[in-house]
């Protein structure tokens, strides 16, 4: 008995119609029924399964091979579609029982062309089953068993089957589908591999994996636009903070490429209006995430050559380093688009690190244009949190552009500009966004402290000169007073309302500003410029109250010990010191009463 031309029809149709509830209708299942078409394309798959092993039980023992092969080879399709929906629908249990029978028909014919995608899409599914469980590294070892069969696969320069090939004749085989599976279903491979090997904490490899993973799907032409671009906007993240700016900025090139692209042809003319408005609102969307992501870039290039330029002991040769540095990045395994022309999109910023003012400008200039127009989509009034972070982010394009300016004046105003751009986010509601009001309140404090360090020091070099006029004083004390109002709303925002007192159980990363804060509010009062005693008493006497406070919960909190070890010597000696010059400033106040 063998199987016959009309059962193989009759086994295409039921399997189309499982796939297309599986593909096309589940889109439109209600919310209430999320899985809806995903069971009913299961009844039919396993209503398929029951006959088939039906058949394979009635065969006669002098059957042909040929027949049970044919039979084993749907089956085991049949069982991998099965298990995958059990995955999706999180039936774990049930879709590992369906992957695992898959894999075990199939396993002494993995390498033949009628059953190698069937074989490869189960070891996939399986590593996402196992992903789910929490379990990475067993996850790994089934996605590397199909890398492994897909690269030995190809290496025979066989020609892989659909199932559809399966269900027709010789003649009916759709050249070029399987091929085309077996490459689709390796780059999931790469895909899903590069997500487990992030979770194990080998993220270059899995930069790596997921620069590939792009690549074959503009190879392919396997991709949705918006959901690439977006993907190598992100994974360009991944290269800045690695000192790999050159694959950073080539990877958001490609981004606003391919967003360059799609709009050229997004919008088609029989498309509706809701049509149309959903697909501008989609594009505007994730055209500002990736304006944020260039923004990003360009922040980590300023920070980090401001950084290696703050190093303690650089000279000549650590200038030499740094170039050598970016050679080395640039040499490294190379993560590109060779199809892409992308030039015009990359030369819009460089990838070397700044060494002095006319460096940074352009930086500077850059990151501003892309976070005014990631600002057209994301303003107050729609996404306020999101508009804050941008807020935020032009702040600190501009205290990084401040370290490159060395004229004193300029300097200032650079700072200038970064306070009023946070001043105008407390407008916001404490209430709803404390966590924005406590970023805003201690850069705000930290800022004007800048500001009025840079005029201090400009003071100290007039005083040798001539006599400064009372406008400059003026300015230093008033910009101490925002500095130490803005540290104390930090603070207050943590504290009982009752008793004036921090909360108990505060986190220790959030303990680390607190600790801090409460070291520059007591630096702050001593460097306030009066000649009055009484109020000199009155500063003296906040700077001993903040700087003991500093000392109580430094002990208090240990573990934070290793970030303040110079802070904590300062303070142990003013601490000795301050009470005696309060003395002394009691003494000359009465003396001259």
């Amino acid at each position: 008995m063998s199987i016959s031309k009309e059962q193989l029809s009759d086994y295409k149709d039921k399997y189309e119609e499982a796939e297309n509830l599986v593909e096309v209708d589940s889109k439109h299942d209600p919310p209430t029924e999320p899985y809806r078409s995903h069971y009913k394309a299961m009844e039919i798959l396993v209503e398929m399964q029951q006959n088939l092993k039906n058949l394979l039980n009635d065969l006669p023992e002098d059957e042909n091979d040929d027949t049970r092969r044919l039979l084993l080879y749907i089956l085991g399709f049949l069982y991998k579609d099965t298990g995958r929906i059990c995955v999706w629908t999180q039936e774990l249990t049930n879709g590992e029982k369906d992957l695992m029978k898959c894999l075990e028909l199939l396993e002494p014919y993995k390498m033949n062309q009628e059953c190698v995608n069937a074989y490869l899409g189960a070891l996939n599914q399986i590593g996402v089953l196992w992903s789910n469980r929490n379990d990475a590294t067993t996850s790994k070892e089934y996605l590397e068993r199909a890398d492994k069969l897909f690269n030995e696969f190809k290496a025979s320069k066989k020609s892989p089957f659909t199932i559809y090939d399966i269900f027709g004749s010789k003649d009916e085989i759709e050249h070029g589908k399987g091929m085309d599976m077996l490459e689709q279903t390796h780059t999931l491979t790469l895909y899903y591999l590069a997500q487990i090997l992030g979770v194990l904490g080998d993220l270059h490899q899995s930069a790596v994996l997921c620069h590939r993973t792009l690549q074959r799907q503009l190879e392919f032409n396997d991709y949705e636009h918006v959901d690439w671009a977006l993907n190598a906007a992100t994974l360009s993240q991944y290269f800045f903070q690695n000192d790999r700016h050159t694959e950073s900025r080539h990877h958001l090139a490609a981004a606003s490429y391919i967003m360059g692209k799609y709009e050229s042809q997004m919008l088609q003319p029989e498309m509706s209006e809701d049509e149309r408005s959903a697909v501008l609102e989609v594009f505007n969307h994730r055209s500002a995430d990736i304006n944020r992501c260039w923004a990003k870039y360009g922040l980590n290039l300023l920070l980090e050559s401001r950084n290696r330029l703050m190093k303690d002991d650089e000279d000549d040769s650590d200038k030499d380093k740094i170039q050598e540095g970016m050679e080395k990045v640039s040499l490294g395994e190379q993560c590109k688009f060779e199809s892409l022309a992308i030039g015009p999109f990359e030369d819009v910023i460089t990838d070397q690190y700044a060494l002095m003012f006319d460096d940074a400008k352009p930086i500077f200039l850059a990151i501003q244009t892309w976070l005014n127009k990631a600002k057209e989509y994301y303003t107050l009034d729609s996404e306020a949190s999101e508009y804050a972070k941008i807020v935020q982010d032009q702040a600190s394009a501009y205290k990084y552009l401040a370290f490159y300016d060395f004229d004193d004046g300029n300097r200032c105003k650079l700072h200038k500009r970064q306070a009023d751009l946070l001043e105008g986010l407390l407008t916001m509601n404490p209430t709803y966004y404390m966590n924005i009001c406590r970023e805003v309140w201690f850069e705000l404090g930290s800022t004007y402290s800048t500001m009025m360090d840079i005029k201090l020091e400009a003071f100290e070099k007039l005083k040798i000169q001539e006599n400064p006029r009372p406008h400059v004083i003026n300015k230093i004390n008033l910009l101490c007073q925002k500095s130490i109002t803005k540290f104390q709303e930090f603070i207050d925002s943590y504290s009982d309302k009752g008793t004036n007192e921090l909360r108990k159980n505060i986190p220790a990363d959030e303990m680390q500003p607190i600790l801090f804060t409460y070291f520059q509010i007591g630096r702050l009062y001593y460097k306030f410029i009066t000649p009055d005693k009484k109020s000199q008493i009155t500063n003296v006497s906040n700077c001993l109250k903040y700087y003991t406070l500093f000392m109580k919960t430094y002990d208090e909190n240990k573990p934070l010990a290793e970030h303040f070890k110079q802070e904590y010597g300062v303070c142990r000696e003013m601490v000795e010191l301050l009470p005696l010059k309060i003395m002394k400033l009691r003494s000359e106040a009465e003396g001259s009463a």
